[in-house]
């Protein structure tokens, strides 16, 4: 059996930062990664026929309030090579033709609900009816709900409407919104290159028991690792199953929170074939998937790239290739490389404030630590500060 001082189990945005923080205060961490690359939802696909050229399969957008995780990218030098992202937006996708946003909302609809709308509060109010009473029922549909959707990469009604677009101080010596040279996937492999940080990629977790030495972590190739500290940066119903002999009742309330699995398919396409005008992506409505994420943000001179979004078991991989060649308007031919990849997300139903509450009151006093995307919000800078909070309860507990 192999010791470590702290074993973190996923290298996502959270699992790295929770290891960046380690390695700041001295403490050695080992990073246990199932896949052949870390990243979580921080996946820059590099593809093979693109001359270098990479585009954002899973989380695509950093902004400057999301300070957290730019002190990790200020700590590993990163800060200078930050780059900012072409100013195109967001277009809808309606019956494969392009439209603004504007074009598609109710105006008259918006001027007379607003001014009551806005008086209304979020709390314990879903995002369907929150937005229904600021804009309207016909804008919610027809506008909100969708955008929400792409946002989400799933039918966003039921989720609280205080998980959505949280207010934080910006720093005015960053721009906007920003990306790096190798994408955003690039924080997290220079993150966990750190003296002190150990990786191992294929290293798929299957079981945690609690030993008289401390918790010990078993592998899917017979590998026993052993820890005083855990730290289990997984989507919440991994989370569930790993922890349900060792920790029954955090494994009880994390199995209460729902997941979506997005199956994301990513392609790449010649500039030259695309009849769709730059955008930062395409909301589609009444469609089998709801986002089109695309690198038009970094223009590329040759060569565009996508991540489409789709909604899970509607389509096989042919087929949702062909849909993807109608949207962008080109033939499955000029399709010169395509990827696929399942995404897992939390689905939090109203009353999910209250479970994270009684979920971090079971963890008190454990040698257990939970980071990711189902506590306040699904962002990469709420990843990155709830881990920066359970560094702080680790090494208050010390």
């Amino acid at each position: 059996m192999k010791n470590a001082a702290v074993i973190v189990i996923g290298s996502g945005i959270a699992g790295t930062t929770f290891a960046h923080r380690c390695a700041r205060a001295g403490m050695s961490v080992l990073v246990l990664e199932k896949d052949a690359e870390p990243g979580g939802a921080l996946r820059s696909h590099r593809f093979a026929k693109g001359d270098g050229f990479w585009a954002e399969l899973g989380a695509h957008t950093c902004y400057n309030s999301y300070n957290t995780l730019l002190t990790v990218i200020e700590e590993c030098g990163l800060l200078a090579e930050l780059q900012p992202r072409a100013k195109v937006g967001f277009k809808f996708l309606v019956a494969n033709r392009v439209r603004s946003i504007v074009s598609q909302l109710h105006l008259l609809e918006a001027a007379w609900r607003l001014p009551f709308g806005i008086r209304a509060s979020k709390a314990g109010l879903s995002v369907a009816d929150y937005y229904t009473r600021l804009l309207g029922p016909k804008n919610y549909a027809d506008v909100l709900s969708p955008a929400f959707n792409a946002v989400m990469c799933q039918s966003a009604g039921d989720l609280p409407a205080d998980m959505l677009f949280k207010k934080r101080p910006r720093r005015a010596d960053v721009q906007r919104t920003y990306s790096l040279p190798r994408g955003l996937q690039q924080i997290v492999t220079t993150a966990l290159a750190q003296p002190g940080i150990t990786l191992l990629t294929n290293c798929e977790v299957v079981g945690i028991e609690r030993g008289k030495a401390g918790l010990e972590v078993a592998t899917a190739t017979g590998e026993l690792y052993q820890a005083r500290q855990l730290v289990v940066a997984t989507p919440a119903n991994v989370a569930a199953q790993l922890l349900r002999q060792a920790f029954p009742s955090v494994s009880e309330k994390l199995s209460r929170i729902r997941v979506e699995v997005i199956e994301t398919v990513g392609v790449l396409v010649p500039r030259a074939a695309v009849n769709v005008p730059p955008v930062a992506g395409l909301i589609a409505r009444d469609d089998l998937f709801y986002s089109a994420v695309s690198r038009d943000v970094l223009p590329h001179p040759t060569w565009r790239g996508f991540a489409f979004h789709f909604k899970p078991g509607k389509l096989d991989a042919e087929s949702k290739l062909r849909r993807i060649a109608d949207a962008l308007g080109v033939a499955t031919t000029e399709i010169v490389e395509s990827v696929f990849r399942a995404n897992v997300l939390p689905s939090p139903k109203l009353g999910h404030a209250e479970l994270v509450g009684s979920l971090d009151a079971t963890l008190a006093g454990l040698p257990l630590f939970l980071v990711g995307n189902y506590f306040d919000g699904v962002s990469i800078e709420e990843c990155a500060a709830r881990a920066v909070t359970e560094f702080t309860r680790l090494t208050s507990s010390k």
